[in-house]
């Protein structure tokens, strides 16, 4: 079974998401394969989200970040902000799948 931070467990039985934390660790494996992503070590602290140490195939670190599904298109809005940005001042989004709640974060 996956990791998953205390705080991030909470938030999602909350929410009625208890098939994707059991779901959670072949959602992990499938993006492994289709990004071509190795996830490493969770973090601890998150509490929206599971997200993990990621390096992309070329060894570049990413972080991979899940949101909890829940009711208000969370990754959705997220995902349109990081776009708009542009790593301007924040983070790259160099792949996302929104409708598995997927952010690939990079630097």
């Amino acid at each position: 079974m996956t990791d998953v931070p205390p705080a991030v467990r909470s938030k999602a039985l909350a929410a009625g998401a208890e098939q994707w934390l059991n779901d959670l660790p072949e959602l992990i494996a499938d993006l492994e394969r289709d990004w071509s992503i190795s996830v490493g070590r969770p973090y601890g602290d998150p509490t929206e989200a599971f997200v993990a140490e990621t390096s992309l195939a070329d060894g570049t670190p990413a972080v991979l970040k899940l949101v909890i599904p829940r009711d208000g298109d969370h990754a959705a809005h997220e995902a349109a902000v990081l776009r708009l940005t542009g790593g301007d001042g924040c983070v790259r989004l160099p792949r996302e799948d929104v409708p598995r709640g997927a952010l690939l974060l990079a630097c």
